[in-house]
């Protein structure tokens, strides 16, 4: 509610159009690249703790056949996961 509160004080100002530099443009872009490594991390994070969850509550629920399915899933999750983070350091 206070940052709604906030937006509510906010004025808009008029400021005169400068010019933007190289370097201004370098900044943004590596900010910008800072911040996407950021959200991919909190989104990976976020799918392994989802998997861990999931696994948890299959071993607890069900017969010991689909526990070897889930084992294959986890190892085939591990192998995507690398080869995502393989592509994403090599873009």
């Amino acid at each position: 509610m206070a940052h709604v509160q906030d937006l509510a004080v906010v004025h808009p100002q008029t400021t005169e159009a400068k010019p933007c530099t190289h370097e201004d443009l370098i900044k943004l872009l590596e900010d910008t690249r800072i911040e996407l490594e950021e959200k991919l991390n909190e989104l990976e994070m976020l799918s392994v703790q989802a998997t861990c969850m999931t696994y948890e509550m299959v071993m607890m629920r069900t017969d010991p056949s689909v526990v070897e399915s889930m084992m294959r899933l986890s190892d085939m999750y591990l192998s995507c996961k690398e080869s995502i983070q393989k592509d994403y350091e090599q873009f």
